[in-house]
């Protein structure tokens, strides 16, 4: 657990009240099951019913100093699971967290490679690293059990995608590989010769694409989930290299893009059948947040997929905002941080009985 002035206790409510309706599902029977035996969150428990989306149980960060591990943040209270599996806090890192799984990384002298876990059950599952060096992160998992609807699809299968440079081949490469956890093997499945990297920021499933921040302002890699394809799309043209940005899950569900420069906060959505980005909205982010937050200009560092609400470091702490509502809540006090990626779950009795002692 973190301590606790790093959190407050109204932290719990006021991000789950940050969560909006999720454009990217529907309200599926299962979810009233998760919901109504749900002890950890009864109060988000109806929202999350009506909603279609499991509730939101903390987030984990990535802090920049070096005796810093990764981090969980519990937004309910008390932490509903157990402490997160034995960390070397100089080599380990939070990727990806999604359908109830975190992905880590670690470069432990003894065991370099990929942890997917399970913070419900705390199911680990340990995956060697492909036969290319993983550097500049970039990677997602995901739930591969068909016809899921994800909102509870704990012990299934799963699939890990990395994208990453290869610099093994004759001309420099950047490849996407796939884990999946039914044969335990990694499968190399695209490639492309560019000169880019994978900005290590999270990434963003919307619809049947993985979507990945790039360096250079290039823009972003594209993985196609159904196509097994990866490829390259550019930034808006008024997107600009010094607009530190982040993914983020646009209005109506689909791919966005934002970015901070001079206090002021950039939108982008992509729009696919006209295959442009449009800049829907500028905001004075001096308008939204406290004065003493802003000697300098904030820093982005996550959003809640499925959701219009992005983190935002500043000198006076770690801050979430709706974009379209303009809603702000602090959620962190001042800190180094890189990364914030949200973990949402059911926590169901029957889920809490597989786990050991607290």
């Amino acid at each position: 657990m973190p301590p606790p002035d790093l959190i407050d206790d109204a932290t719990a409510e006021i991000l789950l009240r940050l969560l909006p309706d999720d454009p990217s599902s529907a309200p599926r029977s299962s979810a009233s099951r998760g919901a109504a035996s749900s002890p950890a969150a009864p109060s988000s428990a109806a929202t999350a019913s009506s909603t279609g989306r499991p509730p939101l149980l903390g987030f984990f960060r990535n802090r920049r100093e070096a005796d810093r591990c990764p981090e969980f943040v519990s937004t309910i209270g008390a932490s509903p699971f157990c402490c997160t599996p034995e960390f070397d806090c100089e080599s380990w890192w939070t990727l990806d967290c999604r359908h109830g799984r975190v992905l880590f990384h670690t470069i432990d002298l003894d065991a370099v490679g990929f942890v997917v876990w399970d913070p419900v059950t705390d199911d680990k599952h340990y995956l060697p690293e492909p036969e290319y060096e993983f550097i500049h992160r970039g990677a997602a998992v995901f739930c591969a059990a068909d016809g899921c609807n994800h909102l509870d699809c704990h012990g299934g299968p799963f699939h890990v995608v990395v994208v990453t440079p290869d610099q093994d081949r004759e001309e420099y490469a950047t490849v996407a590989s796939v884990y999946s956890s039914e044969t335990r093997a990694w499968e190399e499945v695209s490639y492309l010769e560019i000169q880019c990297q994978v900005v290590g920021t999270p990434c963003l499933l919307a619809g049947d694409a993985l979507y990945f921040m790039a360096t250079l302002g290039l823009g972003l890699f594209k993985y196609d989930l159904a196509k097994r394809e990866l490829s390259v799309m550019n930034a808006p043209e008024d997107y600009h290299y010094e607009l530190l940005g982040t993914i983020m899950t646009a209005d109506g569900g689909g791919l966005g893009l934002a970015g901070v420069d001079n206090f002021r906060l950039h939108l982008w959505s992509w729009q696919d059948d006209a295959k442009k980005w449009v800049h829907d909205r500028i905001i004075d982010l001096k308008s939204l947040l406290p004065v003493h937050a802003l000697p300098s200009s904030p820093m982005l560092i996550g959003f809640m997929e499925g959701s219009d609400t992005i983190f935002m470091n500043t000198y006076a702490g770690a801050f979430a905002i709706k974009v379209i509502s303009g809603q702000v809540r602090k959620v962190g006090e001042r800190g180094r941080y890189y990364s914030v990626l949200p973990y949402r779950s059911f926590y169901t009795p029957d889920l809490a009985g597989q786990l050991p002692p607290l």
